[in-house]
């Protein structure tokens, strides 16, 4: 699960922290991280959907690692549209974990299926805000609304 994991929190690390170093302000700063991320999070809502699809047919170890070859394909493809992940220090990657080491089984299955629809949840809407958005404090404004009440 951290190889989805990572595409979670590139829209949080892309929009929350301005690059090190530069002086912008926060309307710029919002028009360029919608330019950059809603095109990758319209790519990632769907193959997260593809994935929980393939997911929910497999039982064995050879249908989940064949699943996760979608979302591992999004994953690089991310990673080489974004760059280097902010605070990340540079030519180091996060540990991830492979398919191959994460074992299969019916817990497994159960929770990463809750983790994609929360996933593809999350996504939703904040490509929804993002779209509906022209402004910093709108885009705000719409996560603030749209976040599930305890």
């Amino acid at each position: 699960m951290k190889w989805l994991q990572f595409l979670l929190l590139l829209p949080v690390l892309a929009f929350a922290q301005q690059p090190a170093g530069t002086q912008m302000d926060q309307q710029q700063f919002f028009e360029q991280s919608k330019q950059k991320m809603l095109p990758m999070m319209e790519k990632s809502i769907p193959a997260m959907k593809e994935t929980k699809l393939c997911l929910d047919k497999v039982e064995d170890q050879a249908g989940f690692e064949k699943c996760a070859e979608i979302m591992t394909a999004m994953e690089k493809e991310i990673k080489a549209r974004m760059g280097p992940v902010p605070g990340m220090p540079e030519g180091q990657t996060a540990p991830v974990k492979s398919p191959k080491d994460i074992k299969f089984n019916a817990e497994t299955k159960k929770s990463m299926m809750q983790f994609l629809d929360r996933s593809i949840m999350i996504g939703s809407v904040m490509t929804k805000c993002f779209t509906g958005s022209s402004t910093m404090e709108q885009m705000q404004s719409c996560m603030q609304a749209a976040r599930p009440k305890q």
